[in-house]
């Protein structure tokens, strides 16, 4: 997943501070109390005022206590907190980088015989050979009770190789997937089977999606993400397990497309440059279009225009994955070609509208002898801040609390990168970042923070539980 797994402070303080404030949650939800034999059903909070761009809010009401039921998931969660561990073990172990076909496939088998055994019916959706991706796990239980919720997770990794296996050390282990996001999907099938073990999963209607290639997904995207978008249309919501924190999950994401620019003009010597007969080049073309471009666009909420690649002379060639360029030139020719391309990410899809009409309209005032062609490409739908959202998340942070962990919020939306929750926020309102802690996402030195597998667990669980005897859709 391309996303800060921080809020905006120092990473080491933050780590510090997360891990003191789960150490204590933890110590306060393990120590023994007296806890009420049933509690009145959850009831969902009032809808908050719409609002996509707006930081959401948690509830001040105090949370309803965990009933006997809630209870003995919690505890059956805990009672099979270290087979979690162990399956967590055996998945980091298995290199399944986005590329290594086989090794998300095995990933998946291994994930699927899990859920089979939960009473799952569990099947692998291939894609097309020609997205060179191995395909997505999807398992289903049908049921009639609460909302059908579809719950998202990702077998494949950044990083494989040598040094990429499970390392553990006291509370933390290190490995690639290790917290992105193989944890999540363990985190989740740990729920799944707290639920199953104590009869509370008859009759709830799940679909669990779990992407082969959410690192890097295979385009079209309206092929790669297919299954994933028709398990939307049949459900009602959608709840994933992205890495979390014990205080932050998000329920809005920004949306990210590409762009392309090609610049064409006259070729001819640098002595005339300027002039009425040879004009400017592509590449001063080229600059003023970048250059106002973000004059007109830098600072606005939510909305980033990034140049990510840039090349310009004689002659400019790109190779096969648009990623690199190799370019040619003289000091004393006018430069024709002139190429740069980038990413545009946006909280709603009326911005992202918005900044490519004003984009294509600098395009219109050329220098003179050059002319423009920008294209776009979609990516990733924004996930924007709903009601129905925000509800979710009053649940969770009610969950949470009554768990004995820490209240919850989210994170601004614009603080997170793309992910899968976003291909179905167009369908069900979501919440993501349920997921386990961990550190150096996206790096070689990935790692998790082991009691946040529990924790994680724990409120998936009776987050899960109380959706299905309270969540109503408005």
């Amino acid at each position: 997943m391309r996303t800060p797994r921080r809020p905006a402070t120092a990473g080491a303080t933050w780590s510090t501070t997360w891990r003191t404030t789960l150490a204590a949650a933890l110590a306060v939800s393990c120590a023994p109390a007296a806890r009420p034999a049933t509690t009145p059903t959850p009831t969902t909070p009032a809808p908050a005022t719409p609002s996509a761009t707006s930081a959401p809010r948690t509830s001040s009401a105090a949370p309803a206590a965990l009933s006997a039921d809630e209870a003995r998931l919690r505890d059956a969660v805990r009672a099979r907190y270290d087979d979690a561990v162990a399956l967590l073990a055996r998945a980091v172990d298995i290199p399944s980088g986005t590329h290594n076909l086989a090794g998300v496939r095995r990933v998946g088998d291994l994930f699927g015989e899990e859920l089979r055994r939960l009473g799952f019916d569990v099947r692998w959706a291939s894609l097309p050979d020609s997205l060179r991706r191995a395909g997505h796990l999807v398992a289903e239980r049908r049921g009639t009770r609460g909302p059908r919720m579809l719950l998202i997770g990702h077998l494949d990794t950044v990083f494989e190789g040598e040094n990429q296996g499970w390392v553990r050390t006291d509370t933390t282990a290190r490995g690639a997937g290790s917290s992105d996001m193989k944890g999540g999907d363990v985190a989740m099938i740990l729920a799944l089977r707290a639920l199953h073990e104590t009869g509370q999963l008859e009759g709830m209607s799940i679909t669990v999606v779990m992407t082969g290639d959410e690192e890097l997904p295979g385009r079209p995207l309206s092929i790669a993400r297919a299954a994933l978008i028709d398990a939307a249309k049949r459900s009602d919501v959608a709840l994933a397990f992205e890495g979390g924190s014990a205080t932050r999950v998000a329920i809005g994401r920004r949306g990210a497309s590409t762009w392309t620019l090609n610049v064409r003009a006259r070729q001819g010597h640098s002595s005339g440059i300027f002039s009425a007969g040879a004009g400017y080049g592509a590449t001063y073309e080229g600059v003023r279009i970048l250059d106002e471009w973000r004059r007109a666009m830098a600072g606005e909420r939510g909305l980033t225009f990034n140049v990510g690649l840039v090349a310009g002379g004689e002659r400019v060639q790109l190779d096969s994955t648009g990623n690199s360029a190799t370019a040619s030139g003289k000091d004393n020719i006018i430069p024709p070609t002139f190429v740069a391309s980038g990413d545009l990410r946006f909280l709603r899809d009326a911005q992202r509208d918005s900044a490519r009409a004003r984009m294509r309209a600098v395009l219109a005032r050329a220098l003179p002898g050059a002319t423009a062609e920008l294209t776009f490409e979609d990516g990733y739908p924004a996930m924007a801040v709903t009601p129905a959202n925000e509800r979710l998340l009053a649940v969770f942070d009610g969950t949470s609390r009554a768990l004995g962990y820490p209240a919850v919020e989210s994170t601004a939306p614009e603080s997170r990168g793309a992910g899968d929750v976003s291909f179905v926020a167009p369908y069900v309102p979501g919440i993501d970042g349920l997921g386990v802690d961990g550190r150096g996402s996206h790096s070689p030195q990935e790692s998790v923070s082991l009691p946040s597998l529990r924790m994680a667990a724990e409120r998936a669980a009776v987050f899960m539980a109380r959706l299905a005897r309270g969540w109503t859709r408005q």
